[in-house]
């Protein structure tokens, strides 16, 4: 319905002109005020979104990528390395940085010379650019420096083989090298400064000197390639203890399945010695490896077992194989954790179960 204004009083008709005009003010209110609204909402998540912080592997990664470019920044090395040992999980080996190694190793278990020594090196060099984390390639690398007469070097890459593995059983070794390095490095640097007489010929290497500690080229002892372990592969228990502790004796296997073919594998052999006491053998697997007993726990019917597997040709290479089982109640089976560690970096768990053959 229409309104006729000019039928209303002119008192009417301003009251019903300030009323539309109120009206009208309101709606461009209401509207500039939606527009506002929508304006500050688009804008507030381009404004307000957080930039999405970079993961500790990211940033080891973008490091070492860098450090590719400048390998000789001693800074930026030890920052990868405190980088790693503060992730929650260790950081992986890359499968280049694994391959150089055992190349490394294999290289520098069979150099006979400076020049062997130096093909070893430029390995562990190359899997360190892979993975400048990696603890074992840094003190395998010190070791071929010393052998090949770059003491400086092998000081530092030991260094570095300390911070990258700081919880080392071999550490009081490896520092006692150190400062026998140190020493080496200044004598060498004196006599660089004075004459030296002809040198003395080399005396034959004692008979106490022993394969885990090699010699260099000029009769000196080195540091082993890799740290000895003693086996504790005999669990002694008193004799109320033994007479109560459930059979655990027999060969252990269990079912694997490998490259599609199901096999049965032996674990391991528990047995008894002339006093009674449990033994534990590990399995011959393959002619050119070996494993040691590093852990060996029995409580009721709980059983904690660990191997330490090594390569005859390969210097450094290792698996830590670790069992945590438990014996069912008709002593059939052995059920529970199969754990396997190695070298490059491997972390791998499963449930076992284990029988008697």
């Amino acid at each position: 319905m229409l309104t006729d204004f000019s039928a209303l009083s002119p008192a009417r008709r301003s009251l019903t002109a300030a009323v539309g005009k109120e009206r009208m003010m309101s709606f461009f209110s209401r509207s500039l005020m939606m527009i506002f609204a929508i304006m500050v909402s688009l804008a507030l998540p381009v404004a307000a979104a957080p930039k999405k912080a970079p993961s500790s592997l990211q940033d080891l990664q973008r490091q070492s990528e860098e450090l590719k470019k400048k390998p000789a920044d001693r800074e930026l090395r030890e920052k990868i390395i405190q980088l790693a040992l503060s992730m929650k999980h260790a950081p992986s080996i890359p499968e280049d940085a694994e391959r150089s190694f055992v190349r490394g190793t294999t290289f520098l278990q069979k150099a006979r010379d400076t020049a062997g020594y130096k093909k070893a090196i430029a390995e562990f060099s190359a899997s360190l650019d892979e993975a400048p984390w990696f603890a074992l390639a840094y003190y395998n690398l010190g070791v071929a420096q010393e052998k090949a007469g770059l003491y400086s070097a092998a000081i530092e890459n030991l260094n570095y083989y300390l911070m990258a593995a700081p919880d080392a059983k071999n550490t009081r070794d490896v520092k006692n090298k150190i400062y026998a390095l140190e020493a080496d490095v200044e004598i060498l640097q004196q006599r660089e400064k004075t004459p030296s007489p002809a040198p003395a010929p080399v005396p034959a290497p004692s008979a106490q000197i022993t394969a885990d500690k090699p010699l260099d080229i000029a009769g000196k002892q080195m540091l082993p390639i890799e740290p000895a372990e003693t086996s504790l592969n005999i669990l002694k228990l008193p004799a109320e203890k033994k007479a109560k502790l459930p059979s655990f004796t027999g060969a252990w296997y269990f079912k694997d399945v490998l490259r599609g073919e199901q096999l049965v594998i032996e674990a391991f052999e528990i047995s008894k010695d002339a006093n009674g006491d449990l033994v534990v053998t590990p399995p011959k697997r393959a002619a050119d490896s070996y494993a040691s007993v590093t852990r060996f726990e029995i409580n009721d019917r709980n059983l904690k077992l660990q191997l330490r597997w090594k390569m005859r040709t390969v210097a450094g290479y290792w698996k830590a194989e670790t069992f945590e089982l438990a014996l069912s109640a008709d002593g059939k089976t052995l059920s529970g954790l199969h754990n396997q560690k190695s070298v490059g970096g491997r972390d791998i768990s499963m449930d076992r179960v284990l029988f008697r053959q």
